[in-house]
């Protein structure tokens, strides 16, 4: 069985989690508050200004 991976654009404000030393809590903080099965996540930009990220996820 073939798994159909979907992919989302999200807003994140918890940019204190946006580093790769956090990658986990970022990972685990996602999962709990979408309530989905979340393997990877990509950065597409971080707004300083705004203390936000625009996050791309991809589920399952």
């Amino acid at each position: 069985m073939v798994k159909n991976e979907k992919t989302q654009t999200i807003l994140y404000e918890k940019i204190e989690n946006v580093r790769d030393d956090k990658a986990q809590v970022l990972m685990d903080d996602l999962k709990l508050r979408t309530g989905l099965n979340i393997h990877k996540v990509a950065v597409v930009y971080i707004d300083f200004v705004k203390d936000s990220a625009e996050l791309k996820i991809y589920y399952y």
